[in-house]
């Protein structure tokens, strides 16, 4: 219970009352006090015995899924036996950050609705929390706090590509690049250039034309991808509101969307400090499904990552030459280091892109303002952190994998345009 201002006022009031009786001669003046006080009490004692008869039912009402590292909008509907007014701070399922706010809604038969904002920062299933909130007393004297229980559950799942959003980004079906005298398919007839496979003269257009014509032709390349997850300890910090993990799997999940329209093979290893998950590349719905559900049931492990058992693991399940893209933590980053060593296992036969998040935060201790005589030395570790990291990236691409190291907000468009201009160049 939480008295009101209302009764508060009153209480100093029937405190000055008895005061004033103190000092009167009259002996009915001095008992004036208990009056107001004997009514503040039975008032009371009716709104205890009134709120407990109030039935209140509370329900979640709209879509229970939410999309990981998205603001969702939780509808709560409420319904009292009584008109009521009731006041609550919402605690949200796991997972899901609630915007720390007090609501006050007025409920009865006809129900109230009340929105409350939210954003999506850990995936799995949650149900919520009990809540506790305060029902206001019939004569507005109290506060009275009443417990709640909401059936459901909330269901985050990694992000979505997208269609509207990547609309015009790349077009559907396979990758098409022409080639000189090689394919099925016709795309033009050319002058001959030096240097072109003689297989490619069109002989009969050459001898009606009366010089060298060559043909170009299509060829269709479909490509096989896996995407190494890390998710051991250092996936659990967070970065711009959400976990290493959670960014990863937002882009392991429209990555793979993105390869499925080019009709490429997706397969997943996700890993601490040995392999965990395994998926062997594929292609279609079904295949991209099963990779949202293998990420969607991902969390962070206490336990130090290595990625070179998850290499060797890649080397067995892929017999062809694939793109491998490694999204990890760059603190391991020296050649002779586990993450050096796995890019030397696989890169004679495979293609590893090596991705990792380069923390805003970092930035900001760099170039702050030094308000405290220990922001120097903050200022001065955060500059050290990141050149280390820079230099880590450049040893990577020096044993001859491309490197992403760039903000979240710009990390999936970099992942996207690495993976575009590499197939572009046919370099897997």
């Amino acid at each position: 219970m939480s008295l009101t201002s209302r009764t508060l006022l009153l209480i100093a009031l029937i405190v000055l009352l008895a005061n004033v009786g103190l000092w009167s001669s009259d002996p009915l003046f001095r008992q004036l006090w208990l009056i107001p006080a004997a009514l503040l009490l039975f008032g009371l004692a009716v709104e205890g015995w009134r709120q407990r008869r109030v039935g209140i039912e509370v329900a979640m009402a709209g879509d229970t899924r939410a999309r990981l590292g998205r603001p969702l909008d939780l509808v709560l509907n409420w319904r009292a036996s009584r008109a009521t007014t009731l006041r609550f701070m919402a605690a949200g399922p796991a997972g899901v950050e609630i915007e720390p706010r007090i609501y006050t809604l007025r409920i009865g038969p006809d129900g109230a609705a009340s929105h409350i904002a939210g954003l999506a920062v850990g995936l799995g299933r949650a149900g919520w929390p009990p809540l506790r909130g305060r029902v206001r007393g019939l004569f507005g004297l109290a506060w009275w706090t009443r417990g709640f229980r909401i059936p459901g559950e909330v269901r985050v799942e990694p992000d979505a590509l997208g269609m509207a959003r990547r609309a015009g980004s790349f077009a559907g079906g396979a990758s098409r690049r022409a080639l000189a005298g090689s394919g099925a398919e016709l795309h033009e007839l050319r002058e001959y250039r030096r240097g072109d496979p003689l297989r490619s003269i069109d002989w009969k257009a050459s001898a009606r034309l009366g010089r060298w014509i060559a043909r170009d032709r299509f060829a269709e390349q479909h490509l096989e991808i896996m995407l190494v997850l890390d998710i051991g300890r250092t996936s659990g910090i967070a970065i711009s509101g959400l976990t290493r993990l959670g960014h990863y799997v937002n882009a392991a999940c429209r990555f793979a969307e993105h390869a499925a329209q080019n009709e490429d093979r997706v397969g997943l290893v996700t890993f601490a400090d040995r392999p965990l998950a395994a998926l062997v590349p594929a292609h279609g719905l079904a295949a991209i499904m099963r990779l949202r559900t293998t990420l969607a049931a991902a969390t962070s492990l206490p336990r130090e990552s290595n990625p070179l058992p998850a290499a060797a693991r890649v080397l067995a399940m892929c017999r062809q030459r694939a793109l491998v893209v490694l999204m990890l933590d760059l603190d391991d980053v020296g050649s002779h280091g586990q993450l050096g060593q796995a890019v030397r296992l696989l890169r004679p036969k495979h293609l590893p892109v090596v991705c990792g998040l380069l923390s805003p935060e970092l930035f900001d201790l760099r170039d702050g303002t030094a308000r405290r005589w220990l922001d120097p030395f903050v200022s001065l570790a955060a500059a050290e952190q990141i050149a280390r990291l820079r230099a880590g990236a450049a040893a990577l691409r020096q044993l001859g994998a491309p490197v992403v190291l760039t903000a979240p907000a710009q990390f999936e468009e970099t992942v996207f345009a690495t993976y575009d201009r590499m197939r572009a160049r046919r370099r897997v």
